[in-house]
């Protein structure tokens, strides 16, 4: 028993300086570990800390509860405020969602910018009973731009239905969910179109909210006679290519058939061009024509 219990320290000298060497490294890092957790503090990040102590005094002000999606506050009573300025820390002291806050203001910096308060009713996720509670204290500053469409709209009052295809972008700013940018890029659509035919083109503009896009299509009119249709038989491939609906591949094969056919007798000879589809071809024979 005795030889048994000494050959298990029966080392060379190789695995005793081996077996030295690796308590030494055990004691060593066990040391730097006791150093680092003892006597070197770790560093803070001082605007986090801030944040931390602002957070914790607005929770001390006010009730706040939040959720997975959401951030509602409750205070004593909202206070006066305009929708083009109020930053998002005041849009959820006035106890707006997370949500709709940042719908606001993403909607804003898309070049919204709110002319009554009314123009605050169709933003998306934003209740009935939320506006209700806040219409009284939205108070809109007037400003050079703001000036000029409020007296017109006192002048001119919008009509029930627009056109949409004659109508200019002073007007389109008008409209709820509509600002500078978008009417500016309706217009760029329009005159690249050729005219709109459907209500539905406004969404391959812009993904509008579901009740700001039923808004536009019960204030918008659309007269589908009033659009301008190319002329497939003198038509040039620049005119066509410029198209949002064709484009220079597209361009190319239409006059290649136009060439062999000699001219297009009917619309319906554009399904054979190549790389035409169906729903390709409803678009693009909605603005087209025969010139004979």
């Amino acid at each position: 028993m005795k030889s048994i219990f000494n050959s298990f320290f029966n080392f060379s000298r190789k695995e005793q300086y081996g077996i030295i060497g690796l308590i030494f490294l055990i004691c060593l890092i066990l040391g730097i570990s006791f150093f680092i957790r003892n006597f070197i503090e770790p560093k803070t990040n001082i605007n986090e800390e801030k944040l931390n102590i602002a957070w914790q005094k607005l929770q001390s002000q006010q009730k706040i509860e939040i959720t997975n999606d959401t951030i509602s506050a409750s205070i004593s009573e909202p206070f006066y405020f305009d929708p083009n300025t109020i930053d998002s820390m005041g849009l959820i002291q006035l106890g707006l969602s997370a949500k709709t806050t940042r719908y606001l203001i993403n909607w804003r910096n898309k070049g919204k910018h709110f002319y009554q308060k009314e123009d605050l009713k169709p933003l998306y996720s934003l209740s009935e009973s939320d506006y209700n509670r806040l219409a009284p204290y939205i108070h809109i500053k007037e400003s050079v731009g703001s000036n000029k469409y409020t007296a017109y709209a006192k002048l001119a009052p919008l009509p029930a239905h627009i056109n949409l295809n004659k109508t200019d972008s002073a007007t389109l700013v008008r409209l709820n969910g509509i600002g500078p940018i978008l009417a500016h890029k309706i217009l760029e659509r329009r005159r690249s179109l050729g005219g709109f035919l459907r209500h539905e083109q406004l969404l391959e503009i812009f993904k509008f909210p579901d009740s700001t896009y039923h808004y536009l299509k019960e204030k918008l009119s659309i007269n589908p006679l009033e659009i301008e249709r190319i002329k497939l038989n003198t038509c040039s491939e620049e005119q066509l290519a410029q198209h949002p609906y064709i484009g220079q591949q597209m361009a190319k094969n239409i006059l290649l058939l136009r060439k062999g056919l000699n001219k297009y007798e009917n619309i319906g000879q554009l399904r054979q061009v190549p790389l035409m589809n169906e729903e390709k071809y409803r678009k693009i024979a909605a603005y087209c024509t025969i010139d004979y």
